[in-house]
């Protein structure tokens, strides 16, 4: 009797607190669930080609040590193929921060007449601070980038900016004119004046702490596309401190075994969901481009996206900009309409030819410069071409005006009869642009400034 008692508590999960089949997730529930998790923290996944290949794989041609920064005095192109959308406007000066043992400190000259930021991302990609021009102004400074467990106190006369991170992407820009060699070297000149460095290397008596050595698991170009993506996820999630809001939807996770600093496990412990898996990481992959191609409002054929924060709670939108153009800057800064169609809602092709015009009253309103760059829409890759020209501009050399002083554009894989001057060489497929407004104007940032619809030009 006894024996059929007990049998008859495993049989219905009572003894020990054992889950009955029944209570299991579904197919269906983990594919939805490891969907909606690909999607929100795609972002993070997706940062870790930047700290990978800038501040980890040694052989990388971009890597710079930690705490430490790689000023370049070439133009992002073709060739470069660690970050989607990169600008061809500035020279880049980049590096990834460890701040676990101490801050970062930020050392910056004085600058009347040229500018530059220094844009410091977390690992989430949220914008967290700024140095530059725009945002802490024309005289030198001291900055101390400091973690977010530091509760030390800051030598007299350095101003601090806390991350919610402890590691931290650097994307430091100077503007620079590459077709004036003597603007060039300015800008060169300028860089050289940038210092940064641990703390302890310009105040020798603060007080480091001991940190592990990290084995950084190494990068493959599949990983965002199978289950190795929440193998990274958990590995990163453990040095980010996430809002109370961000932490409540990671927590939702735990039960397809999403949890910061634990081995994934999940996919090998149940082959019963593996399928269900992958099914979600490619509905997840099919959700985020779609995001990307989808951002804000549309203005003639324009992606005008959010002008508020960046990204606070609009984990939607951080999302679209990862995959789109990650490390895009906050709109405060840089503002970035985009296209990738014409007046008609038809997907732009370099096979066309195509015009936008700039009424003399309604150019692009930017404080410091604008530009306009062209990439492949699949990838977010420059366009390879020619002219070796991946970009139009207010300083491009030779770009040419209207009698009437509005400013015509042409788009497209074959030369316009109009000549080269104001030509943007297209691929011979799909294509889209981004146009880049360095400072913009407050009636950008109020919406009240829209680009014209680019045309397409009848052979």
């Amino acid at each position: 009797m006894k024996s059929r008692i007990i049998m008859f508590f495993i049989a219905t999960g009572i003894l020990f607190g054992c889950n009955t089949k029944e209570s299991k997730m579904t197919a269906k529930e983990v594919e939805n669930l490891v969907a909606e998790a690909y999607v929100q923290t795609f972002p993070i996944v997706e940062n870790y080609k930047g700290i990978y290949f800038y501040g980890v794989l040694e052989q990388s041609p971009k890597y710079v040590p930690m705490n430490s920064l790689k000023n370049e005095a070439v133009l992002y192109s073709p060739a470069d193929k660690f970050v989607v959308s990169a600008n061809n406007d500035a020279y880049y000066s980049t590096g990834i921060l460890d701040l676990r043992a101490e801050p970062v400190i930020f050392k910056v000259p004085a600058s009347k007449d040229r500018y530059y930021t220094f844009q410091l991302v977390s690992m989430t990609t949220d914008n967290f601070g700024y140095i530059g021009v725009n945002t802490t102004g024309n005289e030198a400074g001291i900055y101390a980038v400091t973690s977010p467990n530091f509760k030390g106190t800051l030598p007299e006369g350095v101003k601090e900016i806390k991350s919610p991170s402890e590691f931290v992407i650097v994307a430091g820009r100077t503007a620079v004119n590459a077709e004036d060699p003597n603007d060039s070297e300015k800008a060169i000149a300028l860089q050289k004046q940038y210092e940064i460095g641990p703390i302890h290397n310009f105040y020798p008596d603060f007080k480091v702490s001991e940190v592990k050595p990290i084995d950084f698991p190494a990068l493959l170009p599949t990983d965002l596309e199978n289950e190795e993506f929440f193998s990274k996820l958990n590995f990163l999630m453990q040095y980010n401190k996430f809002t109370e809001d961000e932490q409540k939807i990671i927590d939702g996770y735990q039960k397809i075994g999403i949890k910061a600093g634990d081995p994934y496990q999940f996919y090998t412990d149940n082959p019963e969901y593996q399928q269900a898996i992958k099914e979600g990481i490619k509905i997840g992959q099919a959700r985020v481009d779609s995001i990307a191609n989808n951002m804000g409002r549309k203005v003639n054929g324009w992606d005008l996206t959010s002008t508020g924060e960046y990204f606070g709670k609009d984990y939607t939108l951080r999302t679209g900009w990862a995959k789109r153009a990650i490390y895009v800057n906050s709109p405060s800064e840089a503002y970035y309409p985009s296209i990738s169609v014409d007046e008609k809602g038809t997907q732009l092709i370099g096979a066309n030819s195509y015009s936008i015009t700039f009424p003399a009253d309604n150019l692009p309103p930017a404080k410091y410069f604008w530009s306009l760059t062209m990439y492949h829409n699949d990838t977010k890759l420059m366009v390879d071409n020619g002219l070796k020209r991946y970009s139009l501009g207010d300083r491009t050399k030779g770009l040419t005006y209207n009698n009437d002083g509005s400013l015509t554009l042409f788009f497209g894989h074959n030369e316009p009869k109009e000549g080269k001057s104001n030509w943007l060489p297209a691929p011979e497929g799909d294509f889209y642009m981004l146009m880049r407004l360095y400072g913009p104007s407050k009636k950008v940032l109020d919406n009240q400034w829209t680009p014209p619809a680019i045309q397409k030009i009848d052979k």
